[in-house]
């Protein structure tokens, strides 16, 4: 017996064995017509023959049709010649069709039928001869039944990494038409009809594992339990529009609060104020029954009614409610109009409760201002707020508490002794700043956002070590200009077979070294460089392309149905994927849009330099090649592409930055000058003018930042270009705060006094008025900065290296900034002052105005005055007078927003609309999307925009993965096998199955195992001598013993695993393991680790990015073998698995360092608390802004929105500060008015109008990442931090602000009349 009967025989016990249940034999008159053949012959001599009856008592070759159809060998129309030519087809098939019995054995009956049915002539018709009266073309008849069960059987089949043939050919007809149309003799044209041959069809089920049958998959449970991101919130539809649940919830909710608002306001004015024409309790009591009736049926109608069922009517216009109830528009509408109206009575009743109780009271006094009287004093002239003291009371001065008491000495030292402390800094910065240059940029991505402890960072670098690093990629997306019926044309492949000729050519030198594509390229079957395109088809040969011009699509399609034949193979023998190079198309390959070439590179660490070298001649070439095309609309990209492309857009982005912080710098220096009221004469402005001192500042801000990194250098630790462009910005929000509010209390306390009786003018000195000012803001100053210090500082527990380093950095620079700016500015302030009254002018102290200052000032200033001390005892001498220094805004504050903000009717609204604000934050903030698109991150002319475009529209197959197995399994044990593989035979369970049929994967995983197992069943793939050595000659014995499981035996799988890994293509046995080279390490013999490769699914957005890992990170902790999945994307999108616990995380910690500082600075846990609240409206609210600004939840936010609590800090602890500070006998509102007057126009001109000059400028940049996550968030940042800083903070503290928990009046003696009451 020679070898291919040995072959046959086993490949059909094997079989057959298995489907002994479901084999049946064909009926003797299955289509009712008469027995009868329609041609004889042998190969490509076949003609048609009139009234040819089949063949009697068939001598058939073992093994073949009579197996499964006995009856062949009593009446058939084949003859013993073709039955051998069969034989041979069916050992070739079960190389393609092997991986499912059942799929072989459907395919083995069609053609057992084609050539020996005695019933040929019913089904198989001849349609045309050629001129030598042979067939040329038959027309082939299947029931359509037979057709679509043997299709379904063979769909999910692949082989050798080709995708499932379900894949290639989506239709019954499309895969007959691929598969089996080519005929050495004849074309075939398959006709479905009731009327054509059907026989019994095994279905997949029945031998087939999960791999080669989806119906036999039963997808693991747990797979359901994956939580995807981003998924739409439940939703329900009000007037044909989905809304979400949350969101009719909130709404809902705000209602209820506006209502309940509403209701309890007039409800307290009835009980505690005298109202006209409402005077008695029985009148008030009706007046309020009336209102909480209206209340509570506006509450409760939505309620009773959605509980109801309704009688079903017949429209379109429903909203659905819980429990599947439905309402009708017009009932939806007249709820939502009788809840407006409920609103709208308690409004305007409310109203007219709020005029009655005015029109009660008695004309209130005509003073406005905020006052603080002196004890036993009745003249208004005696009750202003308190001011500084001369300095000739300095030594009587005391504190409030122990902090400003410890201000106060600090302001004295470094007043006294200005030059050596600007030296003692200026030394520090020089040595701090030599650090820098230990400096270094982290620009890896991984390292940027993967901590180095993190799951992918440890799968990489497993994956590293075991196959080498993940290859780099030079990838065309070739689209024609002008449209197309089909890419399938001569002219356009000749141009790509000529562009791809050109790039693999290139050549480039190196460090004096030649360095060509052959030197760095993937060469997986040891032949030549992998480049994946369609033209592999062709192998690249345009001599053979020439061949084929007339017939491009047919030849095409030809190699569809042959992908592991050697004509269709790439040159270097590997199969062509139509997913991966070629794009544009959903179901049929051949309606493809787009060409796509991949470039594979090596990636050692070695030969990184070079590969770079050669992708820039690469990317030039093709530069040029793109603009030069007449044919075609070429995108590209390398694998440095990002890289360059970002260094560029950080390089655009310079003269935009350099100009937003000029623009900053210029406000500064001008507005701390003293230009109002405006001086008598015009010279005086170059004295009053503080220019240098607002550079000086912006140097102390820089100087900061100088030190911060230094210090951070000599750490280690990494800055990262997101510190370059926020950490500036940052410091620069919260230090001009600073300076602004220590300029302003200073020229508040440095004022000049007047004897009556000499009219000499009496100044305080200016080291005493820096005492004072320190003593005064310092404690609020510390408050903020060490908050957002801490709050930074906390931010490090995260486990992300880019916000880590970001903490570090912006923490050490904002204390470093407070520590310079009551140190050197402080010093600095005070030898300014010292010029100004020596009248030196600004940036020229040298030159020197003459005359007198008080020559500027107005004839009522110069009026005498009595003024309390700074114990406020009162000197004789003086009249109590206002201070002069008083700026336009510190009007605009006092006369206008500070009686608006405390006004009654302004809280309420102001209550809702912040509440309001709060619940769409809240509401939004769950729909805020996830990931940072790389178009974002790129320039906007950069040509990868079109890439990244054409890569989301175009490629039919995502990204490349790997289920790596790790650890000494026994993979010579079939137990063990059956839980990798994917063949007949293997659990459907098992791991390949498993990933094959989950989502966000794509069918056809390439598993070298079960390319070996079938490689050892497959004739003409390894024969050997008797001694085992492996021989070429047909005549040798197969290599692997046949067992009662098909698999190889022990020592024959362990023997030969090196030989099928060393094993090229070829046309006898398309199957081989060369290519599978890299799957595998083998050490010592034994196989520590290997690989299953795969695709994902296409993947087209952020969320679908994040949902693959998710899945894939699913599946495998889900295995219960050792295992992991690497793709090169896992490690940039990891972090968004955790994105929203890390922000979350981030926000919580910051806002908990707020209220700690808070606490030990204020004294007042309840004013901390309203701090907090008002920080973390503000970072809710944000959220909100994000989504309806479509700004993504990625690294760079998360710290923009730990950022937004830093600058969020420094509109609100301010006013908190000023008003636990403000006399303790004023009323809650007294204190919010106090507050405001003192330290809101030093807000706002010291951190709004700054930063929204500075960001305004940033609206402009060209960078897409900059207008979107700087100029959009950090606007959003500045008006949200005004907003709750000047109107939401006092609103609350009115309401609810109390010193009845004052720790520091607990813990220490209160002083009658101390600076903590001015």
């Amino acid at each position: 017996m020679n070898i291919k009967s040995i072959m046959s025989l086993f490949v059909c016990i094997y079989i057959f064995t298995i489907l002994t249940e479901t084999v049946h034999s064909q009926g003797p008159y299955p289509y009712g017509t008469e027995p009868g053949c329609s041609m004889y012959g042998f190969n490509a001599s076949y003609i048609i023959v009139d009234n040819f009856k089949p063949y009697d008592h068939t001598d058939m070759a073992p093994n073949t049709c009579q197996a499964s159809h006995p009856e062949y060998s009593n009446s058939s129309c084949c003859t013993f010649n073709q039955t051998l030519v069969l034989s041979d087809n069916m050992v070739m098939g079960a190389a393609i069709f092997g991986r499912c019995p059942a799929c072989l054995y459907n395919v083995w009956d069609l053609w057992c039928a084609s050539s020996c049915s005695p019933y040929q002539s019913s089904f198989m018709i001849p349609t045309k001869n050629n001129t030598e009266g042979k067939i040329s073309n038959i027309d082939f008849i299947l029931h359509p039944d037979y057709a679509w069960g043997l299709y379904n059987s063979c769909k999910d089949v692949n082989s050798n990494g080709a995708p499932p043939f379900g894949t290639l050919c989506p239709t019954p007809l499309l895969f007959f038409q691929s598969i089996f149309s080519t005929n050495p003799a004849f074309s075939i044209n398959w006709v479905f009809n009731e009327t054509g041959y059907n026989g019994n069809i095994t279905p997949c089920t029945a031998s087939c594992s999960c791999g080669q049958c989806s119906d036999s998959c039963t997808a693991a449970p747990a797979v359901n339990n994956i939580v995807f991101f981003n998924q739409s919130l439940p939703s329900t539809y009000m007037f044909d529009q989905e809304l979400p649940w949350l969101t009719v919830g909130l709404i809902w909710g705000f209602v209820i609060f506006i209502l309940s608002l509403l209701l309890l306001s007039s409800g307290w004015m009835l009980y505690k104020k005298e109202l006209l024409l409402i005077s008695t309790s029985n009148q008030k009591i009706g007046v309020f029954m009336a209102l909480f009736i209206v209340y509570v049926i506006a509450i409760l109608i939505p309620f009773i009614i959605g509980a109801v069922d309704l009688p079903t009517q017949t429209t379109q216009c429903l909203w659905k409610m819980p429990g599947d109830h439905e309402w009708y528009c017009d009932l939806a509408l007249f709820v939502g109009s009788y809840v407006m109206f409920a609103l709208t009575v308690l409004f305007v009743m409310t109203l007219v409760i709020y005029l009655l109780s005015l029109s009660s009271q008695p004309i209130p006094g005509s003073s406005s201002d905020v006052s603080v009287r002196l004890p036993n004093s009745d003249s208004p002239s005696d009750s202003p707020l308190l001011q500084s003291s001369s300095s000739e009371n300095s030594s009587s001065f005391t504190a409030g508490n122990f902090v400003q008491k410890l201000f106060y000495k600090y302001g004295q030292v470094i007043a006294s002794r200005p030059l050596i402390v600007i030296g003692v800094c200026l030394i520090f910065t020089v040595v701090m700043g030599v650090g820098i240059k230990f400096l270094q940029i982290e620009e890896d991505p991984v390292k940027l956002w993967v901590a180095p402890g993190s799951r992918a960072a440890l799968d990489k670098d497993y994956f590293d070590s075991n196959f080498g690093p993940f290859y780099r990629v030079e990838q065309l997306i070739i689209t024609p200009k002008q449209p197309v019926d089909s890419i399938f044309q001569y002219d356009l492949l000749l141009e790509l077979f000529n562009i791809e000729i050109q790039l693999m050519n290139l050549v480039t030198n190196y460090n004096n070294k030649t360095v060509t594509l052959q030197d760095l390229c993937f060469q997986p079957t040891k032949k030549g460089c992998l480049v994946e395109s369609v033209s592999g088809l062709w192998q690249r040969d345009i001599s053979k392309l020439n061949t084929t011009q007339n017939n491009i699509l047919g030849y095409y399609e030809s190699c569809q149905s042959n992908l592991l034949g050697a004509s269709c193979m790439d040159a270097v023998g590997a199969p062509v994927n139509p997913s991966v190079v070629l794009g544009g198309w959903e179901k049929n390959s051949t309606n493809a849009t787009t060409f796509v070439t991949t470039f594979l590179l090596n990636n050692p660490n070695s030969q990184v330099d070079e590969a770079m070298a050669w992708e820039n001649v690469w990317l030039a070439t093709i530069q040029n090649i793109s603009k030069a095309s007449t044919v075609f609309d070429i995108s590209y990209s390398a694998e440095r592409s990002v890289q360059d492309e970002l260094s560029r857009e950080s390089e655009a982005d310079v003269p935009t930055i350099i100009i937003s912080y000029s623009v900053m710098f210029l406000y500064v220096s001008f507005a701390l000058g003293s230009y109002y009221p405006f001086p008598n004469r015009f010279s005086s402005i170059l004295v009053r003018s503080r220019f240098a001192l607002g550079l000086c500042g912006i140097l102390v801000v820089a100087s900061s930042i100088v030190i911060a990194v230094g210090i951070c250098s000599y750490g280690g630790l990494k800055a990262t270009l997101i510190i370059s462009e926020v950490i500036p910005f940052l410091v620069l929000a919260i230090g001009v705060d600073n300076i602004f509010i220590m300029v302003n209390t200073f020229e508040t306390l440095h004022v000049v006094r007047y004897d009556p009786q000499t009219g000499a003018s009496i100044l305080p000195t200016a080291e005493d008025s820096l005492a004072r000012t320190l003593s005064k803001v310092g404690p609020s100053m510390a408050l903020a900065s060490l908050s957002e210090a801490l709050a930074f500082l906390l931010g490090s527990f995260t486990g992300m290296p880019a916000v880590q380093a970001f903490s570090y950095y912006a923490s050490v620079a904002i204390l470093f900034d407070f520590l310079l700016q009551i140190s050197a500015f402080a010093s600095l302030l005070v030898l300014d002052t010292k010029r100004t009254e020596s009248r030196r002018i600004d940036c020229f102290p040298c030159a020197q105005l003459g005359g007198d200052n008080s020559d500027d000032e107005d004839e009522d200033e110069r009026q005498p005055f009595m003024r309390a001390d700074i114990n406020n005892n009162l000197n004789s001498q003086y009249k109590l007078k206002k201070a002069k220094k008083t700026t336009l805004l510190q009007l605009v504050f006092k006369n206008t927003i500070t009686p608006l903000v405390v006004n009654p009717i302004f809280k309420i609204f102001s209550i809702v609309f912040f509440i309001g604000m709060l619940l769409v934050g809240i509401n939004y903030s769950f729909q805020v999307s996830i990931g940072l698109d790389q178009r974002v991150a790129l320039p906007r002319d950069s040509y990868l925009q079109a890439y990244f475009d054409n890569l989301a529209n175009y490629l039919e197959v995502g990204p490349p993965f790997y289920i790596v197995v790790k650890g000494d399994y026994d993979y010579v044990d079939v137990a063990t096998q059956n839980d990798l593989c994917t063949v007949a035979g293997c659990n459907n369970n098992s791991l390949v199955n498993v990933f094959n049929n989950a989502p966000y994967i794509s069918q056809g995983i390439s598993s070298w195992l079960d390319d070996y197992l079938s490689w050892s069943q497959t004739f003409g793939c390894c024969l050997s001598y008797p001694n085992g050595t492996i021989c070429t000659d047909p005549t040798c014995s197969p290599c692997f013993l046949v067992t009662s499981t098909g698999r190889p035996t022990p020592e024959d799988f362990q023997e030969y695993l090196h030989d099928f890994l060393g094993a090229p293509n070829t046309a006898s046995c398309p199957i081989a393991g060369l290519a599978y080279t890299s799957d595998t390490n083998i050490q010592n013999g034994t196989i520590i680790a290997s690989r299953f490769d795969g695709y994902h699914t296409p993947l087209r957005t952020q969320n679908d990015y994040i949902n693959a890992i998710q899945t894939a990170y699913f599946l495998a902790d889900e295995s219960k073998l050792d295992v992991m999945v690497y793709s090169i994307f896992y490690v940039y999108f990891e972090a968004y698995l955790t994105i929203k616990s890390v922000a979350i995380t981030c926000v919580l910690l910051a806002l908990a360092g707020v209220f700690v500082m808070c606490l030990i600075l204020l004294m007042n846990p309840l004013v901390s608390l309203l701090v907090v609240i008002s920080v973390g409206m503000i970072c809710i609210d944000l959220l909100g802004i994000m989504t309806l600004w479509n700004i993504s939840l990625n690294a760079v936010s998360v710290v923009n929105l730990v950022m937004a609590i830093g600058i969020g800090i420094e509109f609100n602890v301010h006013i908190a500060s000023a008003f636990v500070k403000a006399p303790k006998h004023l009323s809650r509102e007294q204190r919010v008015k106090y507050a405001l007057n003192e330290m809101g126009a030093n807000i706002i001109s010291g951190i709004f109008i700054t930063k929204l000059l500075g960001v305004s400028v940033l609206g402009f940049s060209s960078s897409e990442i900059f207008t979107v996550y700087y100029f959009r968030m950090y606007l959003s940042i500045v008006i949200l931090g005004a907003l709750h800083g000047i109107i939401l903070l006092p609103v609350l503290l009115c309401l609810f602000g109390s010193d009845a928990v004052q720790f520091d009046r607990i813990c220490s003696k209160k002083d009658k009349y101390s600076l903590s009451e001015e």
